[in-house]
This record gives structure tokens, sequence and C-alpha cells, in this order.
């Protein structure tokens, strides 16, 4: 059986990475450590591996220290980022026909996640879940979302509405205000699932902008979309996006612990990489390579450093390493780059 792991749509990220650049974030040092910066780990045009979303997000909440940093990009993404899903909520004949159609079609936005509307004693829940058991970083991606999805309510609603409560999976309290001043509501931590709660009876709310031709023109476009394209990665491609999800959180890269994450034997992990050309060593080199280049390249992070964040216990360790990759120290690759003009 082949693998896939979740994937999200490649405009998010690059909406992401223009949202820190303009709030002054070093969102090429970022990259580089999230293997975004240039080396080829993750080439696909229309999509990147969930992992790699939401690893960028959690460094640049701890770059900046910032625990609510996911409330603000999502604000400001807002519900114009989430594009034809939002406009197809808002050209709905009410907003419970609408949210039912976002629910449906939102793994076209994002893969292996699980979202639904649901209705129980007079409230309305529009929840929100990554599935995938590997995505272990996912507090600033839950904040990000959570926000952007108040933002489409509002948009619906009314900006004086206001949320009965809103959960979160996660359980840190750091930034609890923040989200309950933002929010203007209870804000539960440590639930099952993120979720916003509204009264049932908002879904049966008429839309301003109801167009029906326009909505179905949506609901069919994203129809199409559902049946020719899947938010997701092989295997290899998620193995690459965990070892540096794995990398980022300081932890050690083993490929017992892989086959883990996967829920996979390591019998059968092993087979179906082999299966696809490749192995978990040869991935491993492949991104701690990539990675060591952008940051060498993109960052004056000093070596020892770029060492450490490799996993490597010593800095010669790191260096034969990489000068059996490239055939050069990673002093010399450094001091031979071009210079700025």
């Amino acid at each position: 059986m082949k693998r896939v792991s979740g994937a999200i749509d490649r405009s998010v990220l690059n909406s992401v990475m223009g949202m820190l650049g303009k709030s002054g974030i070093d969102h090429v040092g970022l990259s580089a450590r999230a293997g975004l910066g240039g080396a080829g780990l993750f080439i696909s045009p229309q999509s990147t591996p969930l992992m790699i979303f939401t690893t960028m997000l959690e460094l640049a909440s701890d770059a900046t220290n910032d625990p609510a940093l996911g409330l603000m990009l999502g604000d400001t993404w807002g519900y114009r980022g989430l594009g034809k899903h939002a406009e197809m909520v808002l050209t709905a004949p009410t907003l419970g026909h609408g949210l039912e159609k976002f629910a449906r079609f939102f793994p076209t936005l994002q893969g292996s996640t699980s979202c639904s509307l649901s209705v129980e004693d007079g409230q309305a829940k529009l929840s929100y879940r990554i599935a995938e058991h590997a995505v272990r970083t996912r507090t600033q991606d839950a904040i990000f979302s959570e926000a952007s999805f108040h933002s489409l309510l509002l948009a619906a609603l009314g900006h004086d509405w206001q949320p009965n409560c809103i959960d979160f999976e996660h359980r840190n309290d750091r930034g609890l205000s923040t989200f309950r001043h933002h929010f203007g509501c209870q804000v539960r931590l440590g639930q099952r699932e993120n979720a916003i709660f509204l009264p049932a009876e908002l879904l049966n709310k008429p839309m301003k902008q109801a167009n029906s031709e326009r909505h179905w023109q949506l609901v069919n476009a994203l129809q199409s979309r559902a049946i020719n394209l899947q938010q997701n990665v092989d295997l290899p491609t998620a193995t690459k996006a965990w070892i540096v999800a794995t990398l980022c959180r300081h932890c050690q890269i083993d490929v017992h612990d892989a086959a883990d994450e996967f829920s996979m034997s390591l019998r059968s992990f092993q087979r179906e990489l082999d299966q696809a050309g490749t192995s978990f060593r040869s991935i491993r080199d492949e991104v701690r390579g990539g990675i060591a280049s952008d940051m060498l390249r993109l960052t004056n992070l000093p070596i020892p450093d770029i060492a450490e964040h490799l996993g490597y216990s010593e800095l010669s360790a790191f260096s034969r390493g990489f000068k059996s990759m490239t055939g050069t120290s990673p002093g010399q690759f450094r001091r031979e780059l071009p210079r700025p003009v």
C-alpha cells in the first residue's frame, strides 16, 4: 500500500511568507531552516507538505517570541486568503448551506485534515483538526486557521458578531488573554479539536451576497478539483518533511521513530521507500545537505550552530558529511559564495 501524507496549497505558504517579510521577520533565514531556501527539497508549484507549513509557523513564533503570531497572520490573511472557498460561502443562499460546502471541499485546500459542520443543543460547530499523527507542531497552524475561519464568519454575519466559544487543541496558555480579547468570547484549551461555536439559528441566515449562479459555479469548480487534485505527497516527500520538522524541534532523526510516526512497521517503511527508489539514509543526507547549503548561503549563523541544528554531535562529523556530499568543506563553501555587488 502506497502511503501518502498531507499537503497544503502552495499559495497559502507563499502568502504567509509574504506576510512574515512585511512584518520584518527574517523569513529568508526561516525558509533555510525549513528546507525552503532553494535547495529543491520541495519543488512542487502546486503544494507543499503540511508538516513544512506548520513547522514554518512554529519557527516564526519562536523567532519572534510571540505565542499568538498565528492570530496576526490568520487575521491578516483573512477570508480573502481562502479564495474560492470563502466566496462559495458568501454567495450561498444561507450561511449553513455555505459552511456545509466549505467543510466538504476543505480537503482541496489542505490534505490530511478534518473539517466539519455539526449542530448539537442549539449550537453549531465549525471544527478543524489535522488528522495526521506525524504533524507534531500544529499550535500556530490551529490559531492561524481559526483566525481565518473567524474572519470568514465576520464577513458573513457582520463585524459586530461574536462567537459563543472558541476551542483549541493545544494546552499552552501563553497568549490566552490575547485570544479572548480578539475573539470576544470564552476560549477553551486542551480540547479534542479546534472549533468555533455559534448559535445554530444563524445557519438559516440568508447571505447578503447570495448569488445562485456564481455559488454553483464555485461548487462545481471545487467538485472538479476534488476529483482531479488531492492535497497529498508521497512517502519519500513526507519523510523529507518529517526530517525537516524533527530537526527544527531539536529531536533525533531516527528511522524507527520515522516509521512509528507514519504508523508503519520498520520493515514496511523501508520496503516502501525502497520501492520508490530511495532509502531513509539517502533522504536524510539529502535533507541535511540541502539545508546546510541554504543556511550557509542565506544566513550568517556560525558553522557550529548550523551543525547543531542539523543534529550533528560534533562539528567534525558535519564537516566530513558536508564535504562528502558537495566536495568542499562548509567554510570553503561559504567563502566561495558570490559576494553581493
